[in-house]
């Protein structure tokens, strides 16, 4: 039986755990990650999440854990997110809620979308009665 050279193993055993760590990891301001990705076949390579919903508002930060740079880019031009070296993370805020496609500038096939809801509406507060509570003035009344 062929054995894998261990850094394949690793590579393989983190896209599997990652794959199992459900769509979305809350960022600080309630916001998400989204970890670039590679493997042995570059038509492996991605994000992971490939779908990220967040409230508008809320930032999405992007890690690249992968050996080659790698960026995302907004298909439609709007927003960028820089050319990452290992290690290296940036975020983008995102105001408006709607759906935005990017892609990785260097590896096109690479491609993700984030889905940017209405913020949660805050909760009511019930009306406070209006009348001031009876006190006592001593009177017996």
């Amino acid at each position: 039986m062929p054995r894998l050279p261990f850094a394949s193993f690793a590579a393989a055993a983190a896209l599997v755990l990652a794959a199992f760590a459900g769509p979305l990891i809350a960022g600080a301001d309630g916001g998400a990650s989204v970890t670039i990705h590679e493997g042995g076949d570059a038509t492996t390579w991605g994000y992971t999440a490939t779908t990220t919903t967040i409230q508008a508002g809320q930032t999405v930060t992007w890690t690249n854990a992968g050996d080659q740079p790698h960026d995302a880019n907004s298909t439609d031009g709007t927003w960028q997110v820089p050319l990452l070296s290992t290690g290296q993370s940036a975020s983008y805020t995102f105001a408006t809620p709607g759906t935005y496609t990017y892609i990785c500038t260097p590896h096109p096939w690479m491609q993700g979308t984030i889905v940017v809801t209405a913020p949660a509406a805050a909760p009511v507060e019930a009306p406070s009665d209006a009348s001031p509570p009876p006190t006592d003035d001593g009177t017996g009344g």
